[in-house]
């Protein structure tokens, strides 16, 4: 299965390192970058992608407006 890396936004460090806390947990590769602002720690995962696209919501649609 493809893999690829996911970056979540900037973060502070107790957030940080509980993200990758939970990522370790299911052994998922995971990275710790310094951000542009020092005080900030991007991490990114490497996360399985799947074989298909996401399906559509169909919620909201109606026959009767198509």
């Amino acid at each position: 299965m493809k893999s690829t890396w996911f970056s979540h936004e900037p973060v502070d460090t107790a957030t940080a390192n509980e993200i990758i806390s939970r990522y370790k947990s299911r052994n998922i590769q995971t990275r710790k970058t310094l951000a542009t602002d020092p005080r900030l720690w991007l991490v990114s995962a490497l996360l399985p992608e799947g074989n298909y696209p996401p399906r559509r919501d169909h919620t909201y649609e109606q026959k009767c407006w198509s």
